[in-house]
């Protein structure tokens, strides 16, 4: 069996835990108001969440769009996604009914997950069940095309949004995973050579530019309520500092040469656990109650603890998810292959 390349995995670790550090920004107990150091240091962790979202998918466009449509990948991320909330379901059913979150709508929630929870999960099997049609298209039209289409695309969703609040021809989250699959397509089709050097350059000088945007906004919102509106507007998914920071950190990390590391790959077989049990609709009030990122009032001290916990919940969700691996992985994979199946001799294909 093929050993997966660890430099990709890595990234994907590198994605996950970038989205934790996210999340510890915007959904802990702070209440983002007026100014002060300790919101300065809570919105830069949050600045590079979206950046790994971004590779996060493009690292599955750049092998999705070589492969066969398989209809159990869709089926096990469903699988996966629907573990984790009747799990916390169950447990609150018979240890929390007394807890707050024990109510109608979270109950309504943790039922349907899909399409009601996870909107990350939602636009990812979107993408998946697009990708046969993508991958057809991709394959039947020059490489020219594909550029343009790409370039008119960055155009109207990633210029355009960066100097305005236009959301143009139909922008959506779904909509910028399918143009992250040109993306991850395009690189993975025509190989695309840029210079280490380069690269850096474009990664590091973004990532410098993403964080002084977010402080200057937020110093020059001392005295003008205008900047303080705006200052997260530069970290957001299709903006062009973070996509350049994620295509330019995709690239490198596509030829970093480390091998097949077992270790690696067995923490990044994990991710999508990782981000189902944090980011669970019950849990995680829970979890960032309980870390209480309010109480860290200097610029430090946001920036330090942010990192600590996250790293913290990040190892805690990938051990819970290994134990799912080891439990539930086998079962959660033949139901996956069996509704398959059960579709394929439906619709006879």
């Amino acid at each position: 069996m093929r050993q997966r390349q660890s430099n990709f995995e890595l990234l994907r670790i590198i994605s996950m835990f970038l989205i934790v550090l996210h999340h510890y920004g915007i959904h802990g107990t702070f209440y983002e108001g007026t100014f002060s150091w300790q919101k300065v240091g809570l919105n830069l962790v949050t600045s590079f969440g979206k950046v790994g979202v971004n590779i996060f998918v493009l690292i599955s466009a750049y092998f999705l769009v070589s492969k066969a449509f398989k209809l159990e990948r869709v089926y096990r991320t469903v699988l996966e996604t629907l573990f984790y909330s009747y799990l916390v379901l169950v447990v609150l059913y018979f240890l929390g009914r007394s807890s707050p979150y024990f109510n109608d709508k979270n109950i309504i929630h943790l039922l349907f997950p899909i399409p009601l929870e996870y909107w990350f999960v939602n636009a990812f099997i979107f993408m998946l069940c697009m990708s046969p049609f993508m991958n057809a298209a991709m394959h039947n039209i020059t490489k020219q095309m594909h550029l343009f289409l790409l370039l008119f695309l960055t155009f109207i969703w990633v210029f355009i949004p960066t100097i305005s609040n236009l959301k143009l021809a139909g922008y959506s989250d779904y909509a910028w995973f399918l143009y992250l699959y040109l993306l991850g397509g395009y690189i993975k089709l025509y190989d695309i050579h840029i210079s280490k050097a380069a690269l850096r350059w474009i990664f590091y000088g973004s990532v410098i530019v993403t964080l002084l945007l977010v402080a200057d906004l937020n110093i020059l919102g001392r005295t003008n309520q205008f900047f303080m509106d705006y200052a997260i507007f530069f970290i957001f998914q299709n903006k062009i500092p973070v996509v350049l920071m994620s295509v330019s950190l995709f690239l490198l990390g596509k030829n970093w040469n480390i091998g097949s590391n077992r270790f690696i790959n067995r923490v990044a077989s994990a991710t999508l656990g990782v981000y189902l049990i944090h980011d669970n609709v019950v849990l995680s009030p829970i979890i960032w109650t309980f870390v209480n990122n309010n109480q860290y009032k200097t610029l430090l001290s946001s920036i330090g603890m942010g990192l600590i916990y996250s790293v913290v919940i990040y190892i805690i969700c990938t051990v819970i998810d290994w134990m799912r691996q080891l439990l539930f992985a086998n079962s959660i994979n033949r139901m996956s292959v069996s509704l398959s199946s059960m579709i394929k001799r439906l619709f006879k294909v």
